[in-house]
């Protein structure tokens, strides 16, 4: 009995990674669109950058959990972390995935990743032309 418990916490856990077990990705920008150039200024997350931290002069990192859909996008994501905490990083993050805004390179197609956002306050953004 007790094997059979132990298998199937195992099978479990290979089935449902923890976020220590999968393997984290750089989220990179979409350029901003035209009609955003005027949050330029806050950097590549633009109008994403929560209004907390950007009151607070703080830079940091969401980090979000999610699936890498066929074409490459990134879905169902959750949220993990955020430094600093309680910045909001990590939900804007979820919302700039969802919005098809960041994206990753070298993930396999289904695969559950971490992504980590950064947020740098005044940081390079590009603007589509």
């Amino acid at each position: 009995m007790l094997v059979s418990v132990l298998l199937l916490l195992a099978l479990g856990e290979a089935t449902t990674p923890e976020p220590e077990h999968l393997k984290t990705f750089q989220a990179e920008f979409r350029p901003l669109k035209r009609s955003e150039r005027s949050y330029a200024k806050l950097g590549p997350a633009g109008p994403f950058y929560p209004q907390r931290a950007s009151d607070a002069r703080a830079s940091g990192y969401g980090l979000i959990k999610c699936q890498v859909a066929d074409d490459g996008d990134l879905t169902k994501c959750k949220l993990v972390n955020e430094t600093p905490w309680n910045s909001n990083f990590a939900p804007a993050a979820r919302i700039m995935a969802e919005r098809k805004r960041i994206f990753v390179t070298g993930a396999t197609t289904g695969a559950t990743i971490l992504v980590q956002v950064p947020f740098v306050l005044g940081g390079p953004a590009a603007v589509e032309p």
